[in-house]
């Protein structure tokens, strides 16, 4: 694990987390006295990462200076990948530098997963890509309706199963750059899309704790499980 760089997407600006990001990128939202980012990092710690290269934009000098102070034990380095940049073209600013095998994050998910399985299991597929993969849920409330259009269910919030999506979480081989023009391609609408249709993406399954942060309210459910000790996410501890 210590041979693999760490990518992770920090360079938004979190409009919907406003007025959290009025003065601070999103990647710096604390949760308890920690900012999200450094709740990542301290994952990736934890499974033997050593190499991380956070992709800045907006106000990304904070998040430089931020890890001049803070976790000095690993390698990190922040690289301004431009303030109004989308994800592919981040990623292909980085695409001479990054390891063979390399670990793609997002810099606004927490979760438990098992990062030493991830990888192995993404060994296993030989593919170019692994995406994690957690129970597709929905904030929104779902009516289940007979064949009258008549209720037989309702459902405030579920969580489906049967379903899986993007939990923000990737191992990708560097030959993921030989793949598509990423100048010119965004990468969940076009690299994703292409890789799926190549059968070069294997999908990783977790149904463990795993949480978004693009909210204000997800924001405060996060404070609420770290003050109350029932941060799952927190494997470091």
């Amino acid at each position: 694990m210590d041979k693999l760089d760490v990518v992770i997407l920090a360079g938004g600006k979190g409009s919907r987390l406003y007025p959290l990001t009025k003065d601070i990128p999103k990647p710096l939202v604390k949760i308890g006295e920690i900012p999200v980012l450094g709740h990542i990092v301290k994952y990736f710690g934890y499974f033997g990462i050593k190499n991380i290269k956070i992709l800045v934009g907006y106000k990304g000098d904070i998040i430089r200076e931020y890890f001049k102070h803070n976790f000095n034990e690993m390698n990190i380095e922040c690289i301004d990948t431009g303030e109004d940049s989308d994800t592919a073209e981040r990623l292909w600013q980085v695409r001479k530098v990054v390891s063979d095998r390399f670990i793609l994050s997002y810099s606004d998910v927490l979760s438990n997963i098992n990062l030493h399985n991830e990888v192995s299991f993404h060994i296993k597929k030989g593919k170019v890509g692994t995406m994690g993969l957690v129970p597709l849920r929905t904030p929104y409330g779902v009516l289940s309706l007979d064949d009258n259009d008549i209720a037989v269910d309702y459902v405030e919030k579920p969580v489906f199963y049967d379903y899986w999506m993007n939990c923000g979480l990737f191992v990708f081989e560097k030959t993921l750059f030989d793949y598509w023009d990423w100048k010119n391609t965004d990468f969940s609408k076009g690299m994703l899309v292409k890789l799926a249709k190549l059968s070069q993406l294997s999908g990783y399954k977790h149904q463990g704790f795993w949480s978004g942060m693009d909210t204000i309210r997800e924001n405060e459910i996060l404070n609420e499980l770290w003050k109350k000790n029932e941060a799952e996410w927190a494997v470091w501890k």
